[in-house]
């Protein structure tokens, strides 16, 4: 039978909070026939209010009464970000920049809405720099220029600019916790931790962090340090199905197949869309030589996300185990399609 893979949530977690400011000089001093900026205003106060949908309305109507006010559109697609309308967003940062080549903030609220737009964090990186090079000194522009960075898997890049935002915010929890899972990624789960408790120190209740940590101990082999932290995370929120999920992966490890069965199902009971805990519990079902219910959980996964490349594997090794060989070749050569690891491993054997 070819090897299993488990899925592990790794949680990364995004500060967003820092965008959401509106610095006073933003509003206009305007005399009363003024229309496009008396509706700037109205929607810059209904941005400082939260009132998100009525802040668009009014920078709309300003961009309405004047078609070059950058501003406008600049701060509607803030607003848009805010509603997570972030192809929105893009449209409006680029109409911004189209402007005024020269808007920082544009810039930066462009690379953060490419972040959350999820494929366009490539060019994130670019407009982040940008902004720093035309000036803007918002002391997270290195924040997010790290997440950007850590999503393309530029590790060391990433590291840097996590550092400079501790050094500039030395009380950002949420930095301590992204430089954290940047050294997982690098293997350096010592300095990982280091920072995940940094991070506690400041925010006691950052689950996230709790998550994080449990999974760089999970990777030292300290099962039991990692359970811990997945109970802390579960007690503080009795719903946190990642933390059910990793927690179900140690025990998975630890060969306690029933007590890991539980929590994967845990998962499901609290998100029945999230098809890496189907494939972990089919997994569970594969070493208690249960095949039929391992392939029903495969098959729900594979449902859930057609490109999941290792619940294709797990399949495959099913019903290699089910006898249809040539059900499992046909999985396998799926997953090697959608980028499985050592595809040879799995290739081999098949025509």
């Amino acid at each position: 039978m070819k090897k299993l893979i488990l899925f592990v949530s790794l949680s990364f977690v995004f500060n967003f909070g820092a965008f959401a400011q509106v610095e006073k000089t933003e509003t206009l001093v305007v005399d009363d026939n003024q229309e496009a900026e008396l509706a700037y205003n109205k929607g810059i106060t209904s941005f400082q209010k939260k009132d998100y949908k009525k802040a668009i309305t009014g920078f709309t109507s300003a961009i309405e009464n004047k078609k070059s006010f950058y501003q406008a559109y600049y701060n509607r697609g803030r607003a848009k970000s805010e509603m997570k309308d972030y192809k929105g967003a893009l449209g409006d940062f680029n109409k911004a920049i189209e402007l005024k080549k020269d808007y920082a903030k544009a810039y930066f609220g462009r690379g953060i809405a490419k972040i959350y737009a999820k494929d366009t964090t490539k060019t994130a990186v670019l407009d982040f720099s940008q902004a720093a090079v035309l000036g803007e000194k918002n002391p997270k522009l290195f924040y997010y220029r790290g997440i950007a960075k850590f999503l393309n898997k530029n590790y060391h890049g990433a590291l840097s600019d996590f550092s400079q935002t501790i050094k500039l915010d030395t009380l950002n929890a949420f930095a301590y916790n992204e430089r954290g899972s940047t050294k997982r990624q690098l293997k350096s789960y010592k300095a990982a931790i280091s920072d995940y408790l940094m991070a506690l120190k400041l925010d006691p209740k950052m689950l996230v962090a709790y998550v994080n940590m449990g999974s760089a101990k999970k990777m030292m082999k300290d099962y039991d340090g990692a359970v811990a932290d997945y109970n802390t995370a579960i007690k503080l929120k009795h719903d946190y199905y990642i933390a059910y999920n990793n927690r179900g992966s140690v025990k998975f490890e630890q060969e306690k197949y029933d007590e890991a069965e539980k929590d994967f199902n845990k998962v499901i009971s609290l998100e029945p869309k999230y098809a890496f805990a189907y494939n972990n519990l089919g997994m569970v079902y594969m070493k208690q030589n249960k095949y039929d219910k391992a392939l029903t959980n495969f098959n729900k996964a594979i449902e859930l996300n057609a490109d999941f490349a290792k619940a294709f594997a797990n399949r495959g090794s099913t019903k290699e185990m089910l006898l249809d060989f040539e059900g499992a070749c046909s999985d396998w050569k799926k997953a090697v399609e959608l980028g499985i690891e050592n595809p040879k491993e799995f290739l081999e054997g098949c025509k």
